[in-house]
């Protein structure tokens, strides 16, 4: 089955022609897959690569009571904990994202997260590039990236004091 959602996500974002990648397409079992199998060691959350358990019964994955994922926590895997971040396979239920402590890389979409979410924690990793914080969630209510990479530039058109409040501990 998810052979068949690779392919979606595959024509989807080869084909300019369609535009962006729409998380409405995919279940949220399959958006979690695609999210987590870009971390190393997948199946130490989901069971198994080939034949994953249901989402809601993973490791680190919070669901409510109608069976939506909005909460998932991988934290303190210290240098075990590698991989990238696509923010676009969040489903759009998600509200927290607890990644602290890891061997994340590779740079981050902020405007790529889901419109509920409330909380993104990712200090202590390893992810490098620019922030465009005008692009953030208007639900973030709390955003920890401390300690990363980050080399470029932090976009803000009019800091707010929400905004000032995210990057005085840049």
């Amino acid at each position: 089955m998810l052979s068949n959602a690779y392919a979606a996500v595959y024509f989807t974002c080869a084909d300019d022609g369609i535009g962006r990648f729409d998380r409405s397409m995919l279940s949220q079992q399959d958006l979690m897959e695609l999210f987590i199998f870009c971390l190393n060691e997948p199946e130490k959350i989901c069971g198994s690569r080939d034949d994953p358990d249901d989402v809601c019964e993973w490791k680190g994955v919070t669901c409510n009571a109608d069976g939506e994922v909005e909460k998932f926590e991988w934290t303190e895997k210290y240098e075990d904990g590698t991989g990238t971040l696509g923010f676009e396979f969040l489903p759009c239920s998600m509200k927290s994202l607890l990644m602290w402590n890891n061997a994340l890389s590779g740079t981050i979409q902020l405007a790529d997260l889901p419109g509920k979410m409330e909380e993104v924690y990712l200090f202590d990793n390893q992810i490098k590039g620019s922030l465009d914080l005008d692009r953030l969630p208007a639900a973030v209510r709390a955003l920890s990236l401390s300690n990363n990479k980050f080399n470029g530039d932090i976009y803000i058109r009019k800091p707010s004091e929400r905004s000032r409040n995210f990057i005085s501990h840049r």
